[in-house]
């Protein structure tokens, strides 16, 4: 079955941290987004730790540079899965891939910036991430209401690693996005999030994925 990861794309901490305690009988995956990392910084991620107890803790760092140190700090800081840019240069990305190893922790392939005619794509072929996130922009599906209908990556990955999926999916949304992509862990934001009854929203997306294992079982 699907995992689910919540991603926690919110500016203030300790906001953050009281949803995630209320989301946690729903969710695998908590995640530190990208605008909670730039807001509170690696502090936070000890914080996190303490409250997501048995469910995994994702820190979308989205590293770009200093591969092997910056993973490091984010594994020590107690996270367990964390990215890396697909377009990163090679020594980057082997440096996350060490710092993973070294930790026993996870890393995760971000394509948001990987273009088809990329040379990462062989080498991400050889590295073997533990995940490669398949990550529509945030922007582009605000304005794209289709635009997981022509996901923009190079295919001969897709089946050759597990894949997570994010960027802007919605309850309605996701029973096509499992169709097309079968994914390991679906990542859901705002969806949850900005929601008056995110409760209420989260227990609908697990109906959906538990819906959806039952049927490919």
């Amino acid at each position: 079955m699907p995992l689910l990861q919540i991603a926690l794309d919110l500016w203030n901490g300790e906001e953050a941290l009281a949803l995630s305690q209320r989301l946690l009988p729903y969710v695998d995956v908590v995640e530190v987004g990208t605008p909670l990392l730039l807001s509170c910084g690696l502090s936070l991620v000890e914080r996190f730790k303490e409250v997501v107890r048995e469910r995994l803790l994702f820190v979308d760092a989205k590293i770009v540079d200093a591969g092997e140190e910056e993973a490091q700090e984010v594994f020590r800081r107690g996270g367990d899965m964390v990215s890396v840019l697909g377009g990163a240069a090679p020594f980057t990305l082997e440096g996350v891939q060490r710092a993973a190893r070294r930790w026993g922790k996870r890393w995760v392939v971000d394509t948001i910036d990987l273009v088809p005619t990329s040379p990462n794509v062989l080498l991400l072929e050889k590295l073997r991430p533990d995940f490669l996130a398949l990550h529509i922009p945030h922007d582009v599906v605000l304005k794209d209401h289709g635009a997981w209908e022509n996901v923009p990556l190079p295919l001969n990955l897709l089946d050759k690693m597990p894949l997570l999926v994010a960027g802007g999916i919605t309850p309605d949304i996701l029973p096509r996005v499992l169709e097309l992509l079968r994914p390991e862990v679906v990542v859901i934001g705002s969806a949850i999030t900005r929601s008056p009854f995110p409760e209420k929203v989260a227990e609908q997306v697990r109906r959906i994925l538990d819906a959806f294992a039952g049927e490919n079982s």
